[in-house]
Formats: C-alpha cells, structure tokens, sequence
C-alpha cells in the first residue's frame, strides 16, 4: 500500500514542478493570468499532498518520502504559449490517468475510497478541463496574441477576485 500512496504523491509533486515550470514560463511570455492561475494550482497541490501525507502516516503509519526530485520534471519546456497549452494539456491527462490507476489499487487494497486522494484527482481533472478549453479557445482565435492577452488579463482578474476571496476567508476565521 505504501507503493500506491507515494506513486499519488510523485504525481502530486510532479505537477507541482510543472506548474511552477509553468508560472515561470508565463511570466516571461507576459501572461500574468496564467501564471497566477498555475501559482493557485501550485498551492492547491502542495496543501492536498501535505493533506495525503498525514494521511499515510495517521491512518497507516506510512512515511512519506521526505523529499521528492524536483528535476525528475524535464520534459515541460515549451518555446512558446501554443506548445505550453499543449505541453499542459498532455501533462494533465497523464496525471489523471496515472492518479486513475494509483487510485484504483488504493481501493483495492484498503477497500475504501480516500476523501484526499478524491479531492487530488478532482482538482487534477478540473485543470484539465481547463487546459483543454484554452487549446480550444486558442485554436478557434488561431493563436493570435492580441486575443490570447485578452483572454490573460479577463483570466487575471477572474483569479486575483478568487484569491482575495480565499485571502478574505481566512482572515475572518
């Protein structure tokens, strides 16, 4: 069981690699909403992963790998904003196929479903929805800049009011 559970945490920490390969990328290009838009998945993931690790260890008394290679990553670097949708894209079914399997031989071997690793696979499929919908919208406008910095800056702000949402939450609790 322990095997399942640190393939589901490789997942997790390789996407938090790509989406800060992913943030870094943006910035350069100018597209601040992408880049926040990844920076909010980055933290997203790290707090499910923190989240799945104390399950390991609460409920089966599994550590986790204390540390995971960052590097092990290299295959997202993408030349331009087209090949980083792509390159997003394909990353995002990967992780939901793999988190798919790694799921399936948790339930096997435990005989329940773990409510973080559901919340994991959630968040994942939810950013692979919006991969896609961006290649879309990026195909039909044919990649034209001007449409796709629009489109950046309406995703901005749209992030940056969800953001100061969350910010809002915790500082009344």
């Amino acid at each position: 069981m322990n095997d399942r559970y640190v393939a589901i945490l490789k997942t997790g920490y390789m996407l938090q690699q790509a989406s800060k390969n992913g943030m870094i990328l943006c910035q350069s290009w100018g597209y601040n909403g992408f880049k926040r838009l990844l920076r909010r998945l980055n933290r997203h993931l790290n707090n499910l992963c923190l989240l799945v690790e104390n399950e390991m260890f609460d409920h089966y008394q599994l550590v986790a790998p204390l540390q995971h290679n960052a590097n092990s990553y290299s295959a997202f670097k993408p030349t331009d904003i087209k090949d980083f949708a792509h390159a997003w894209d394909a990353t995002m079914k990967d992780a939901c196929a793999q988190l798919a399997l790694d799921n399936i031989a948790l339930i096997g071997h435990t005989g329940i479903q773990s409510c973080l690793v559901k919340a994991l696979i959630k968040c994942v499929l939810k950013h692979k929805e919006k991969a896609h919908r961006f290649l879309k919208r990026g195909d039909e406008v044919q990649w034209m800049a001007h449409d796709l910095h629009v489109y950046d800056d309406m995703l901005h702000e749209k992030v940056k009011c969800l953001e100061e949402k969350e910010l809002e939450h915790w500082e009344h609790k």
